[in-house]
């Protein structure tokens, strides 16, 4: 796979953000490599490193990857915590009953690195605002840069509601003031989201166009994810344009085989409009070799756990044991939730048996349960060690397998159409059609229930569905009649963690009822 993004990242001569009650607080980002900003200022090698180094937040497991996946997928009816009884599972055993509070750890993880990566976009937008590289480029980059902010922030507000509104770099004076320490609203942040994303559609090349880079945002990507946004503002005209503009774009397309598009051979294919890229490179450091380009543990943690012996596929051989940790696995009732011909559900979830073993489709051999530990585990988080890139390390290297995480797809766009043609009176049918006719379904109607229910089983396990539930106020019905206990009015986002209210000395209020 082809290495996108600059892994070594561009240090910025930027005074450190020192907050006088807290030297350890969500604006304090390290330099961010071995180059200086005078040279990102006016040569346009150095400001594309310097906007490597932004692209490289969503490694982190805490802004698109196994974290995220986890708040997203466990907290609903399409997630189990998985792995044995004793795992934590990232907090996951809290998060699928509803028992979690404000110093549950994964939520304060979430912050710091959606943060993480909001701070390094400001200061890349801060110095390639005065950048003197050509216009066209310049222009480019900032809307890279302003995309990857807006899906950050798109993140936290779903997450947490209203955040710190944080869009330049403050000063020491300025770091420890009020609107540093305290919430904006959750229509003040949209507003932010939407005003990126709008530069980006304006300003981003299109896909395969002059001045797009394969893996990096392009104008259909800003309008995809402007798309989405609007869907949660209740925009229904601007849902509808924003991916009709996409639609008749003629950039993108559904993948011919569903299951193939989570899978190697399916990366940055013609249905995918941004995905996280990742690769099997080295860098030599003093504890040794560190692979670089990899959402770490995203493949592994959700891979079959259990007692597996050495096996032999194509000519190599994994001795690693099983395949993971196991967490995050489909539930019974998203497994039960697909028709019997509906090609997703075996593209979505591995099935295990009490009684015969399991052949993945790479000649992968799991063993009959209990030498697996779980009944279903999350096949389009499988990185196959057989017939896919392996680790820099090799392929007993579990941890730091090249996974490319979609993030937004052509399917979503289709389904963000319909939803929205049914709410100003255009043909919500075809574009539905297309989705179920992939999934080998016919389509005998479009009501919003429908589109609602399609979204669920084409989008399942990609860590959008709580979200789903909480924005189409569906989500007390759902959980309740699960046996869990969700509370109307305080579980439709997480607790702001207790250590960033400790951090701002009392100023960061709570959501309600946490």
């Amino acid at each position: 796979m082809k290495k996108i993004f600059n892994i070594t990242t561009l240090v910025l001569l930027v005074s450190a953000l020192l907050v006088v009650s807290c030297k350890s607080s969500f604006l304090d980002v390290p330099p961010q490599g071995d180059l200086t900003r005078e040279q990102a200022l006016i040569d346009p090698v150095a400001a594309d490193k310097l906007v490597g180094g932004v692209y490289n937040a969503l490694y982190l497991q805490g802004t698109v990857g196994l974290k995220f996946a986890i708040v997203g997928d466990v907290t609903s009816d399409n997630s189990d915590k998985g792995s044995v009884d004793s795992d934590p599972g990232f907090d996951g055993i809290f998060l699928d009953a509803f028992n979690y509070n404000p110093n549950t750890g994964i939520f304060n993880d979430l912050w710091n690195d959606n943060y993480f990566g909001i701070s390094r976009a400001n200061k890349a937008l801060g110095i390639l605002n005065s950048s003197t590289i050509d216009e066209t480029t310049k222009t480019r980059l900032i809307g890279e840069v302003r995309f990857i902010r807006a899906l950050l922030y798109f993140n936290l507000v779903r997450e947490f509601g209203g955040v710190i509104k944080l869009v330049n770099t403050p000063n020491p004076a300025q770091a420890n003031g009020d609107a540093y320490q305290t919430r904006s609203t959750a229509a003040e942040i949209y507003q932010v989201i939407v005003d990126d994303l709008k530069f980006g559609a304006d300003n981003l090349p299109m896909k395969a166009e002059t001045g797009a880079v394969v893996g990096r945002a392009t104008k259909g990507a800003a309008q995809g994810l402007l798309s989405k946004v609007y869907l949660y503002q209740e925009n229904w005209q601007g849902a509808y344009d924003m991916s009709l503009a996409v639609m008749n774009s003629n950039k993108y397309d559904l993948g011919a085989n569903y299951a193939e598009v989570f899978r190697e051979v399916g990366a940055n294919n013609i249905e995918s409009l941004f995905e996280v890229q990742t690769g099997n490179f080295a860098t030599q450091t003093t504890g040794g070799i560190s692979c670089d380009a990899i959402s770490k543990n995203y493949s592994n943690f959700q891979g079959p756990r259990g007692t597996f012996g050495a096996q032999t596929v194509n000519g190599k051989t994994y001795t690693g044991g099983d395949l993971g940790f196991g967490l995050n696995t489909p539930s019974a009732n998203l497994a039960a939730a697909y028709t019997a011909s509906d090609v997703r559900r075996a593209g979505t979830i591995i099935f295990t048996s009490e009684t015969a073993t399991t052949t993945l489709w790479d000649g992968f051999i799991l063993p009959a349960r209990p030498a697996v530990v779980n009944e279903r585990y999350n096949y389009k988080g499988y990185h196959s060690p057989f017939s896919e890139s392996n680790s820099c390390n090799g392929i007993n290297d579990k941890d730091n397998k090249p996974k490319n995480i979609r993030i937004l797809r052509f399917a979503e766009v289709l389904l963000i159409n319909a939803e929205a043609a049914t709410h100003i009176g255009q043909d919500a049918t075809t574009p539905l059609r297309r989705v179920r006719s992939r999934a080998g379904l016919l389509t005998t109607s479009a009501s919003i229930s429908d589109i609602w229910n399609e979204r669920r089983l084409e989008l399942a396990m990609e860590g959008d569905r709580f979200f789903d539930l909480v924005r189409t106020k569906q989500a007390s019905a759902v959980m309740n009649a699960l046996g869990k206990p969700f509370i109307t009015g305080k579980h439709e986002v997480f607790p702001i963690p207790q250590q960033q209210r400790d951090l701002s000395g009392g100023r960061l209020l709570p959501n309600p009822n946490y």
